[in-house]
C-alpha cells in the first residue's frame, strides 16, 4: 500500500476497482498527516491493526459507494459519545456532498428526537447507526422497517443479534480492526479514525466514555493543538454531558453548534455553560447525599443510591472514579420503571454480566453493557429482588484479575 516516491504532475485517474477505493482511503489519511491532523502511525501504535484497518476501510467504502449515494440517515445515541460521533460523521458526509440528516435516539426513553414521520419524509437510501447496540437497532428497525434501507452499524458495545433486518446490515466493532478493549474504543473515536473526524469534538466523547487512558497520545495532541489544559477539556465534556443527560430538548441545538464551531473555546463561551453550572450544583449535593445515605454492603463490595432523574449516569461515573474497586449502582425512578447505572473501574467485575444477572427473571427488564460500565432497567416493584440478585452475583463471583474482552 506504499505510495510511489515520484508522482507525475499530470493527474491520471486510477481504474475504479476495489483496490483503488482502498488506495484512495489510504491516500486521504496520508495527506492528513501533513495537515495538522492526528498522525495515523500513532493510531497503529495504540492497538489498531494496519491490515484489518485497511480491510475495514474497504468494507465501509464499498457499503457507502459515495459516488452514487445521495441521501443517508444517521441514527445515533444521544449521549456524549453518540453526539460527538454524529457531528463528525455529518461533517464528513457534508464534505462529500452527500445529503444527510441526524436523528438522535434516546435510549433512556426509547424515542427519537424527531417524529418518525420526519425520517420517512427524508426517505434515506441508507442508514448509519452510531453508538447503539444490536438490541437498540433491532427495536428501531421494528419501528421504521424497510424505510431504513441497507444499514451500517458503528458501535463498541458487546455484540448480540440484529433481528429481522429487512436489508443488509454491515457491522463495524473495535475488534473489526483493532486489539483495543471495546469499552475503551468509543464510537466517536471509531468515527474519527475511520472518517478523519473533528479532533477536539472527538476528544470530548473520549473523555465522556472514560477512554482517555487508552488514547492518551491523542488527548495530548488535541491539548497542544488548541492550547487547552486538561481541566478545560474536562469542562468541555461536562458541558456536553450536562446537555445530553439533563436537557435532552437542547441536544439538537448543541449538535448544530458543535458542527459549526471552529474552536473549542467557542463552546466554553457559549450559553450552555450556564446549564452546566446548574447541573454541577445539583451533582455536588447528590455526591454528599451518597456518602451520607447510600446503602453499602461490605460483604459484596457494592453501593446502592437513588438519584434524581437523568443524574445516574454522570453521578455513577464520578463516584466510580472515587471508588474504583467498588461496585457503584446509582438508580432513579422516572416512572413505573427504575433505571440503573452500574460502574466499577478496575475491570475486576464484569458490570455488563452483573447487570444481566441482576435483572434475570424480572418482568419487563433488560440489562447489559461493558465490563466497567453497564445499565439496567426493571419495574420499581422489583427493586428489592434486583438488589438481592446483584449481591448474590457478587458474593458468588468475587473480584478477580483484570478481565479483557474483545467481543
Amino acid at each position: 500500500m506504499n505510495l510511489p516516491k515520484k508522482v507525475s504532475k499530470k493527474r491520471v485517474s486510477a481504474p475504479k476497482t476495489k483496490k483503488s477505493v482502498v488506495k484512495k482511503s489510504v491516500v486521504r489519511r496520508k495527506v492528513s498527516e501533513k495537515s495538522n491532523l492526528y498522525p495515523r502511525e500513532e493510531l497503529f501504535s495504540s492497538g489498531v491493526d494496519r491490515d484489518l484497518y485497511i480491510t475495514t476501510l474497504r468494507k465501509i467504502d464499498d457499503f457507502l459507494d459515495l459516488k452514487l449515494l445521495k441521501r443517508v440517515a444517521i441514527i445515533s445515541d444521544n449521549d456524549q459519545d453518540g453526539v460527538t460521533a454524529a457531528v463528525q460523521l455529518k461533517l464528513f458526509l457534508d464534505s462529500r456532498k452527500v445529503d444527510s440528516k441526524v436523528f438522535f435516539y434516546d435510549h433512556y426513553t426509547k424515542s427519537f428526537s424527531f417524529p418518525k414521520e420526519d425520517f420517512f419524509k427524508f426517505n434515506p437510501e441508507k442508514t448509519i447507526f452510531l453508538d447503539l447496540n444490536e438490541n437498540f437497532v433491532s427495536d428501531i428497525l421494528d419501528e421504521i422497517g424497510t424505510k431504513a434501507g441497507p444499514c451500517l452499524l458503528i458501535d463498541h458495545h458487546q455484540s448480540s443479534m440484529i433481528t429481522d433486518a429487512p436489508f443488509r446490515v454491515v457491522i463495524i466493532k473495535p475488534h473489526s480492526f483493532s486489539r483495543v478493549e471495546p469499552s475503551r474504543y468509543p464510537a466517536t473515536k471509531m468515527v474519527h479514525d475511520l472518517f478523519v473526524g473533528k479532533d477536539w469534538v472527538c476528544a470530548i466523547g473520549v473523555i465522556g466514555d472514560f477512554a482517555q487512558e487508552q488514547w492518551g497520545s491523542f488527548i495530548k495532541f488535541v491539548l497542544k493543538k488548541y492550547s487547552l489544559t486538561p481541566k478545560k477539556l474536562i469542562e468541555l465534556d461536562d458541558i456536553v454531558c450536562c446537555i445530553t443527560s439533563q436537557y435532552p430538548e437542547k441536544i439538537n441545538s448543541l449538535f448544530e453548534f458543535l458542527c459549526k464551531a471552529k474552536h473549542p473555546l467557542e463552546l466554553l463561551n457559549s450559553e450552555y455553560v450556564a446549564f452546566k453550572n446548574l447541573f454541577e450544583f445539583r451533582l455536588d449535593i447528590l455526591k454528599e447525599l451518597f456518602y451520607k445515605e447510600g446503602e453499602y454492603y461490605s460483604d459484596a463490595g457494592v453501593y446502592f443510591f437513588k438519584a434524581d432523574a437523568r443524574f445516574s449516569g454522570k453521578l455513577s461515573n464520578i463516584l466510580s472514579q472515587q471508588l474504583p474497586n467498588q461496585v457503584v449502582v446509582i438508580y432513579e425512578q422516572p416512572g413505573e420503571k427504575i433505571k440503573c447505572s452500574i460502574r466499577r473501574q478496575d475491570f475486576k467485575v464484569n458490570c455488563g454480566e452483573l447487570a444481566r444477572e441482576g435483572v434475570r427473571g424480572l418482568k419487563s427488564s433488560n440489562g447489559g453493557g461493558h465490563i466497567p460500565a453497564a445499565g439496567a432497567s426493571f419495574l420499581a416493584s422489583d427493586l428489592a429482588q434486583f438488589k438481592k440478585q446483584v449481591r448474590l452475583y457478587l458474593l458468588n463471583n468475587p473480584p478477580k484479575s483484570v478481565i479483557v474482552s474483545r467481543k
